[in-house]
């Protein structure tokens, strides 16, 4: 019966490429792929333009063309600019989110410029001890009014979490409470004792998560003093270097971290840490609140003239949770946040987190900002999704794939006799490419769905949020008072250039005066490497792709599984999630493997005071649907901006950090509902769209 149904499935799919959406023109199409040279598949082989199966693995189109000439080889055009008003104009394919330029030094000129801001962006922006590192408001300089001595570091086992002894694995515990792997380079910190310049030494004998660096001066000397970088929200880890090397902790993937945990303990390290203790980002370990307008800011504060501007927005809604999207996605995009609301190539937002010294002078970090933007955005756009490794996930079944390529390309959802209850989105044809982009060589060829191959994998469209309908909030927050304000804000391009209405270009497109016409919504991501990339929707409400593709298979309330603690070590350390693809991943729904958990199993507020607790979960045993605190606290942060921030319950216990790793999908921005038009897809089409994801 099985093989009956994935039989019809095979035949339908061979059907629906004929003439379900693809013109049939591009199997005798010999345009090429942004290498300049045949598509290329995951695995870096040469396949025909008319292939079904090929990826270009993310990244930017400039450093797939550079590879392997001269550095005196001129950069051509960014196909992105190609996505302007009129662009794929009744194509199968849909794109709104148009293309701005932001600044006038974007084109490297010459592939050896490109690997050279390449090589500068991965230092400023990966760390880890580097010369030329970034860390939090500090730019690349050698001293931070936020550091903290590697001495204090080395003594959290006693100082922070009150063990008798230092465990053997120090290290590595320090990487799982906070969530943050190991880095995979040398990442080192003095021990208390050691000078880190000492002959051989070479920075110290510890090693650092991979979102810490120790601090160095413009000769390389080390200093002994550590400070934090982007990677504590935009670093993670899936699998190991023993199932792939390019896999274990990597830069710019789902984030794994418990940064409020991370900055309440260094605020015991270091009482200027205490700031960003209490400017709480993430009440679930994995996600963070960081992209709103109300929260960056603060960072331009010290431009006292915006300072009624952003004092007003803080009664504005809250974001509330989300999930730092992939970096190696970014050179696919041509515009940044959830809700598209800012232009990809408004670069500055990529450095805000390294802005230094800004009260004291605030002109110089923005100086800083702009002499350090290109190289940064460089390198990040250069990345590349992992490919799907077989040796420890499995075989994909090409035949399969192959099917699942055409239903993704070419499956209409709202096809006669589906009744897709979801409206439909004006234009495209129906598919997962029409919001996702095309990707299959076959159809990335094909000029009934791509003005240009060199549009393959580019997501430039904002699905209008009735269609969409995932979580609000995020979008919420955004509200006409935060795009008025925004037009005051450096890091939005107040300075220009400015539409006829005197708006910034590179501004807040939720802004009416930008957006037009184009529908309030939210961004539809590139997909390379999404087999990689769970948990799912913009704030980490769903644990799988199966779940995505079938609404009815969605937790309410879960928990991603952590590893084991060491031996001996059981109840006294917090271990983070499992990023093992042997026991932490779900190879036949496409994500990590969690526990479904009960409404009593929520987190609770401890008041040492009186001894008892208050649950804080959406649900009240006592009474279905009765009012809880979370529901007060939800009309709050629906009406509070940084009051998401600021309101936190102090953690005391390893008992909460624990329990910090709960999902509640009733909890304020949580919400896992949405996405609703692809339950008409069947069991048999979903495995097959699942099975093609993992090409990608």
């Amino acid at each position: 019966m099985r093989q009956t149904l994935f039989a019809v499935l095979i035949s339908t799919a061979t059907i629906l490429s004929g003439c379900g959406g693809s013109s049939g023109s591009a199997q005798t199409n010999n345009s090429t792929n942004s290498n300049g040279d045949s598509n290329s598949n995951a695995g870096g082989e040469p396949s025909s333009t008319s292939s079904l199966l090929g990826s270009r693995r993310g990244g930017h189109y400039w450093h797939d063309y550079c590879e392997g000439k001269p550095d005196s080889t001129p950069v051509p055009a960014d196909p992105r600019e190609m996505v302007v008003p009129g662009v794929n104009e009744g194509k199968a394919v849909l794109m709104n989110a148009w293309w701005q330029t932001c600044q006038d030094d974007n084109h490297p000129g010459t592939c050896g410029e490109l690997r050279r801001r390449d090589a500068e962006g991965l230092a400023l922006v990966a760390a880890e001890g580097r010369p030329g590192a970034g860390s939090m408001f500090t730019g690349d300089h050698s001293e931070s009014m936020f550091g903290f001595a590697a001495a204090d570091y080395a003594e959290m086992w006693d100082s922070i979490w009150g063990l008798s002894q230092r465990p053997a694995q120090f290290d590595e515990l320090v990487a799982q409470r906070w969530g943050m792997p190991l880095s995979k380079v040398r990442n080192p910190y003095p021990l208390p004792g050691e000078d880190p310049n000492a002959p051989g030494m070479n920075g110290g004998s510890g090693q650092l998560p991979m979102g810490v660096t120790q601090l160095r001066e413009a000769d390389g000397t080390w200093t002994g003093q550590l400070n934090v970088t982007c990677s504590i929200c935009h670093g993670g880890g899936v699998g190991s270097e023993a199932d792939s090397p390019e896999l274990g902790p990597m830069y710019g993937t789902n984030s794994l971290s418990d940064i409020t945990v991370m900055f309440t303990d260094l605020a015991r390290l270091a009482p200027q840490q205490a700031a960003l203790a209490i400017i709480s980002q993430n009440k679930v370990r994995g996600t963070g609140n960081i992209t709103n307008f109300q929260l960056f800011g603060t960072l331009t504060l010290a431009d006292f003239q915006t300072l009624p501007g952003w004092l007003s927005v803080q009664a504005e809604p809250s974001t509330g949770t989300e999930d730092p999207p992939v970096w190696w996605n970014v050179g696919s995009r041509t515009a940044k946040f959830f809700d598209g609301a800012q232009k990809v190539d408004a670069k500055r937002i990529e450095l805000s987190f390294h802005f230094p010294d800004f009260f004291n002078d605030l002109e110089g970090a923005k100086q800083w900002v702009l002499e350090n933007q290109q190289d940064g955005d460089t390198w990040m756009t250069g990345l590349k999704s992992p490919a799907w490794p077989e040796n420890s996930l499995g075989d994909i079944d090409t035949q399969l794939a192959e099917a699942g390529a055409v239903l993704f390309h070419a499956k209409d959802l709202w096809a006669p006799g589906l009744n897709n209850p979801t409206e439909r989105p004006e234009g495209g044809n129906g598919s997962c490419a029409s919001c996702h982009g095309a990707y299959s060589p076959r159809y990335a060829n094909d000029p009934a769905f791509l003005d240009s191959p060199l549009l393959e994998g580019i997501a430039s469209y904002i699905t209008p949020i009735d269609i969409i309908d995932t979580d609000r909030a995020r979008l919420n927050g955004n509200s006409t008072r935060v795009q008025e304000y925004s037009r005051e804000n450096w890091f939005a391009y107040s300075d220009g250039p400015y539409n006829d209405d005197g708006v910034s270009l590179c501004g807040n497109w939720a802004d009416p005066s930008l957006r037009g016409d184009t529908e309030l919504g939210y961004l539809a991501p590139p997909l390379y490497g999404v087999w990689a990339t769970a948990p799912y929707f913009h704030n980490g409400s769903v644990p799988n792709i199966e779940g995505v593709l079938d609404p009815s298979k969605r937790p309410e309330i879960w928990r991603r599984n952590s590893v084991p603690a060491p031996e001996g070590l059981e109840g006294q350390v917090v271990m983070g999630f499992d990023y093992s693809l042997q026991t932490g991943y779900d190879r036949e729904n496409l994500g990590w493997n969690y526990q479904q958990l009960a409404c009593e199993a929520g987190t609770s507020l401890p008041i040492p005071l009186v001894g008892v607790t208050i649950p804080l979960i959406d649900c009240n045993p006592m009474e279905s649907g009765g009012t809880t605190l979370q529901d007060a606290l939800g009309l709050l942060w629906g009406n509070g901006g940084l009051a998401w921030n600021l309101l936190n319950v102090p953690i005391f216990t390893d008992q909460q950090i624990e329990e910090r790793k709960i999902y509640n999908t009733n909890y304020y921005s949580q919400g896992n509902g949405g996405h609703e038009f692809t339950a008409v897809l069947t069991e048999a089409e979903r495995r097959a769209i699942k099975e093609y994801l993992k090409t990608l």
